[in-house]
């Protein structure tokens, strides 16, 4: 499965000020096994902005959650991901644009396949199978449709840092941090 997204800008398709679009797709074949097909489904979900345009993210590292400024324009403004990717403002560690969906993103992301892909799939099969059953052989198939979750919702928690090295690529720290922050950028402490 994977993210589409450009969060090489950290640019949202399809976003308001309020909530990011991000689509999920997965390569589907026929015979369930991934990646053997050029099929590809495509579905969106939003993930909420906090009042200030700030994204909630997780650090695959250390697991810490923090806020990136999501880029709202179509311009050009945000600094592109430097070679090997962001660096946690709390561990340092860097990791490609792509790993850092909270974990509740994530399970949004696989309830909405799930629901929105996977659920009438399953579906079809099983109303084909029972059209198909009959004569010698009989076939019946029954799956538990998945309930789609909550949408996400966000909060104006966590304290802003401005770094003079990325001056355009502030983020939101717990508010409870009191050691250093690292710049998503270049890995810099703010002074």
């Amino acid at each position: 499965m994977c993210w589409i997204a450009d969060d090489e800008h950290r640019r949202l398709s399809r976003q308001t000020d309020e909530c990011a679009q991000y689509d999920y797709c997965s390569r589907i074949h026929p015979d369930g096994e991934p990646g053997m097909s050029d099929d590809e489904v495509t579905v969106g979900m939003s993930v909420p902005l906090d009042s200030d345009g700030f994204l909630r993210r997780e650090c695959p590292t250390c697991e810490r959650e923090f806020k990136w400024l999501a880029n709202t324009s179509d311009e050009d403004e945000a600094e592109p991901a430097p070679d090997g990717g962001y660096f946690c403002p709390y561990c340092g560690v860097q990791a490609p644009p792509s790993s850092w969906f909270t974990e509740a993103q994530i399970k949004l992301a696989e309830n909405v396949m799930a629901t929105e892909v996977v659920g009438p799939m399953l579906r079809d099969f099983t109303r084909d199978i029972g059209r198909s059953s009959g004569g010698i052989i009989n076939v019946s198939a029954s799956h538990d449709e998945p309930e789609p979750l909550d949408p996400l919702t966000e909060v104006d928690d966590m304290k802003r840092i401005d770094f003079e090295c990325h001056p355009s690529e502030p983020v939101k720290v717990l508010d409870d941090w009191d050691k250093q922050v690292r710049c998503l950028i270049c890995g810099a402490f703010a002074s």
